[in-house]
């Protein structure tokens, strides 16, 4: 495997970007006291982003199948996205639970599984 060295990968880093469309905003569960020993739970916007929505290659598939996640999408986002795997995406006021975050060793853009809910 080779490796790219820094300026090549921020290249590809850089042409990716150029062809994401959408404003994806990042959303996690936060919890608000009630002032009567409870709490709500509501989801709040922590980051907003640009991604693209797509298809999952076949290898993607095959991770979701394994999550028996149906009606898979792939989100591509930013390589230096900050998410987590409990939190949500939305785009065009669409929400999408996260079923996997892909790891890469050197990863030109930040590839996520999704299903829509």
């Amino acid at each position: 495997m080779t490796l790219l060295n820094d300026k090549d990968l921020e290249a590809m880093r850089s042409a990716q970007e150029q062809h994401m469309p959408e404003t994806v905003y990042i959303q996690r569960l936060v919890r608000t006291d009630d002032n009567s020993g409870g709490w709500y739970e509501s989801w709040q916007t922590v980051q907003e982003t640009k991604g693209r929505i797509g298809v999952p290659t076949s290898a993607e598939l095959a991770i979701a199948g394994s999550l028996n996640a149906v009606n898979s999408f792939t989100i591509t986002l930013p390589a230096d996205t900050d998410l987590l795997e409990t939190d949500q995406l939305q785009i065009s006021g669409v929400e999408y639970r996260i079923n996997a975050i892909l790891k890469r060793s050197q990863k030109t853009a930040l590839r996520v599984l999704v299903t829509q809910i």
